[in-house]
């Protein structure tokens, strides 16, 4: 298989509360009124709770710890030391840095610091709205809140995400939504990303 090279050209990053009391929220959800990432669009981010804030983010990333335990078993007269590795759920962090905003009153410097601890849907997209992108739910955190004079200013965000999230994987043409409660993967074909519809299920 040739290489392939990928850069985010046209990132997202957007945020909106998550409200218990929606119509028909369940626990479920990875995104606002429970919608699939591959339905899921921009302005279901953009609400009163929410807001997208793609313009102030130089680095966004979804990153994976692995979670293992190693159990050893000391050697004996008859037989040499034996370690058994336990592979636990793994555990993610929504990782951004930010360009400062403190100087905006509903920036994002200001939503991070209102909404502290607080959880929330999240999408990130790597082309837009397109595949390939991941949504899912994180703990908000608050960023830093200046730094060095007549510098450009940023902060860092590692969220806590909590649970595992769904990634649509491919592109526009194709793409394959992996979700993170271990259900069959769905593949697409040949449709915007606003109305294209599961064309098959993989086992």
């Amino acid at each position: 298989m040739a290489s392939s090279i990928f850069k985010i050209e046209n990132g997202v990053l957007a945020f909106t509360l998550v409200d218990t009391a929606a119509v028909g929220y369940l626990a479920s959800w990875q995104a606002p009124a429970g919608k699939a990432v591959d339905a899921v669009v921009l302005a279901d981010y953009t609400t009163a709770a929410g807001n997208d804030f793609s313009c102030q983010v130089t680095t966004g990333a979804l990153n994976a710890s692995p979670n293992t335990t190693d159990d050893t078993t000391p050697a004996t007269f008859c037989q040499p030391e034996v370690t058994e590795t336990t592979v636990g759920v793994t555990s993610f962090t929504l990782d951004a840095t930010i360009l400062q905003d403190p100087n905006i009153s509903v920036g994002a410097s200001a939503y991070a610091f209102e909404h502290d601890t607080k959880e929330v849907f999240w999408m990130l997209g790597l082309d837009g709205v397109n595949p390939p992108k991941a949504i899912g739910r994180a703990r908000m955190v608050a960023g830093a809140f200046g730094g060095d004079a007549r510098v450009t200013l940023t902060a860092d965000l590692s969220l806590p995400v909590t649970r595992k999230p769904d990634i649509e994987f491919g592109d526009a043409t194709t793409s394959r939504v992996v979700k993170g409660d271990g259900s069959a993967p769905v593949t697409t074909f040949n449709a915007p990303a606003s109305t294209k519809k599961a064309a098959s299920a993989e086992g």
